[in-house]
């Protein structure tokens, strides 16, 4: 594979741009990408379904419910496959770049803290907007409870396991996704700015349900910035590792404070 080197001269920013990435692809690579992580993500969504132990009738509704923490579990999984995946592929046809080459190289020192900062002020700033936001427009709650529901089982360990898989997997594939990926991508045509607010957006819309999409675009903005200013993936994966942490770890203790644990 090639390494940041060998970069082609038309992929640097432009004399007198205030990014600081180096852009690493072009449409030939986003476009396979794309269309391997649709195809991944329909078929593996599916596949967690019936794994889960499902069975569905014959006008498509489900005969028997599948395991909520085998569905979640399958489903975190199979949406990391379909985001690592293609990458993957398009890096070995395509003979692109290393992972390090991806910005997941050696941890910046200088960034930890300032990511875990940003981090816990990302958590508790976006869980402010959001109370303020469901309190004003009652409509952005659609969803909420069932996402609530998602991540609440009968057994602790079951939360327990679904906090680490929400804290520590997903902001991993995601961050390599949506910033090493498609904020990369973005960045050969817009602004650093016009980069971090588009890809924010896809962020947010990924998330789905109203009002996590709004806070979802919010911790995108950070991570973008903190992308665009570190030149590295780690910092965002850190800096939204801390965020999911504290969203799953207030999550559980909310449920067995209910429960009475």
């Amino acid at each position: 594979m090639i390494q940041e080197s060998e970069i082609q001269e038309s992929q640097l920013p432009p004399a007198g741009d205030s990014r600081i990435l180096t852009r690493l692809w072009d449409w030939k690579d986003i476009v396979p990408m794309l269309l391997l992580f649709g195809f991944i993500f329909l078929v593996t969504q599916i596949a967690a379904i019936f794994l889960s132990g499902a069975t569905v009738n014959a006008s498509g509704g489900f005969e028997t419910e599948p395991d909520a923490f085998l569905l979640l579990a399958y489903g975190l999984g199979g949406t990391a496959v379909s985001m690592l995946i293609p990458v993957w592929i398009v890096n070995l046809v395509r003979r692109r770049y290393s992972w390090s080459g991806l910005g997941l190289g050696a941890i910046p020192t200088g960034w930890v803290w300032p990511a875990v900062g940003l981090g816990i002020a990302a958590a508790f700033i976006r869980m402010g907007i959001g109370y303020v936001l469901l309190e004003q427009f009652p409509a952005l709650s659609e969803g909420a409870e069932a996402l609530n529901e998602l991540f609440t089982f009968e057994e602790n360990w079951q939360m327990i396991a679904a906090g680490l898989l929400a804290t520590l997997i997903v902001p991993f594939y995601e961050e390599v996704f949506f910033r090493g990926i498609i904020h990369n991508a973005i960045g050969n045509r817009l602004g650093m700015w016009g980069t971090i607010l588009f890809s924010s957006f896809l962020f947010g819309v990924f998330h789905g349900f109203p009002i996590q999409i709004i806070t979802a675009f919010l911790l995108g903005l950070v991570l973008g910035w903190l992308y665009e200013k570190s030149d590295n993936l780690w910092p965002p994966i850190i800096c939204h590792t801390v965020n999911n942490g504290i969203a799953m770890l207030l999550s559980i203790l909310s449920v067995w404070l209910e429960w009475g644990i």
